[in-house]
């Protein structure tokens, strides 16, 4: 009877433990879709709402709005670029290009946006206080249910180490967007 009352103990202990771990651990932001998506793209959604993923810098932007501007900001997102959540949702993108961003690259993801197709781009953004940092852009449409109606935009911001080529062995995304997954 003994080792059963401290078997039953050492169980409680536990889970008391675990729920005290999780509620002093700091909840994810997440982002709630209001329109019905396709289920690939509430996949997409749920997996970067998961545990693990609090340092995934993305937004989501909705082109239904004018100027189609940030509806939600990870927390990575903001780690990433120095703003706040306040600061970057209501507003477009663009208030991370600077002089060293390249016009081409712009407009790849301006063309990529109007055609609603997916894109990757290996462009120089800059955080709030200035300082460049080099990001691999994954842009792609959240589709409606139906699959042809464009419902949102997520962008995913890796921080690279250069421009150009020769991204792969550092950030698994590209492999991924570039079809090396296979």
């Amino acid at each position: 009877m003994s080792s059963l009352l401290s078997f039953v103990q050492t169980q409680l202990f536990s889970n008391a433990t675990n729920i005290s771990q999780n509620i002093s651990k700091p909840q994810q932001r997440q982002f709630i879709p209001t329109k019905d998506l396709q289920e690939n793209d509430h996949t997409i959604i749920d997996m970067l709402n998961s545990d693990g993923h609090e340092n995934v810098a993305f937004c989501i932007c909705d082109p239904s709005l004018p100027d189609n501007p940030i509806i939600f900001s990870s927390d990575g997102f903001c780690a990433l670029t120095g703003y706040q959540h306040e600061d970057i949702e209501g507003r477009n993108c663009r208030f991370l290009q600077g002089p060293g961003t390249n016009k081409d690259d712009v407009d790849r993801i301006r063309k990529a946006i109007k055609e609603e197709e997916s894109t990757c781009v290996n462009l120089v953004n800059y955080k709030k206080d200035g300082t460049e940092f080099v990001n691999e852009f994954f842009l792609s449409p959240l589709r409606l249910k139906g699959g042809r109606e464009t419902g949102y935009f997520i962008g995913v911001q890796c921080p690279v180490a250069k421009l150009g080529p020769g991204q792969m062995p550092s950030n698994i995304g590209w492999v991924y967007s570039n079809g090396g997954h296979a």
